[in-house]
């Protein structure tokens, strides 16, 4: 008999439900909608209060005065010497004075500049659409 009647309540419930099933999920989820505005608007008055709280010192005298000396760094002083030449620039190169540092770039031809700057052409021209 006790479970004629839960099979009774368990299939009313079902036709219940059958019926008004959209009806129930559009009412729960409008129903999540306005308690997540609810709860949000409550945390910004909430947060708008902390700030304004926090904004207002309680008196002039409780205020923190930043003096000028540390907001703006002082003057570095100059401890970098200048450039101390151990002897003076030439005026003019000689012959001599340069044969040290040049380098004949056709010693070998000049076949393998010329490869090496075709070579370099053809892959900045690859690279062209």
């Amino acid at each position: 008999m006790f479970s004629e009647l839960l099979n009774k309540i368990k299939s009313l419930s079902a036709d219940i439900i059958g019926v008004f099933r959209e009806r129930i999920i559009l009412i729960c989820c409008a129903a999540a909608i306005v308690l997540l505005v609810l709860i949000s608007i409550l945390l910004m008055i909430n947060r708008t209060r902390d700030i304004t709280n926090a904004a207002q010192p309680a008196s002039i005298s409780e205020r923190v005065i930043i003096p000028p000396e540390e907001l703006f760094l002082s003057e570095e002083p100059d401890f970098i010497p200048g450039v101390l030449l151990d002897r003076e620039p030439r005026t003019s190169w000689t012959a001599e004075d340069v044969i040290q540092y040049w380098q004949d770039p056709l010693k070998d031809g000049e076949e393998p500049w010329r490869q090496h700057i075709e070579k370099t052409i053809d892959e900045l021209m690859e690279r062209v659409p």
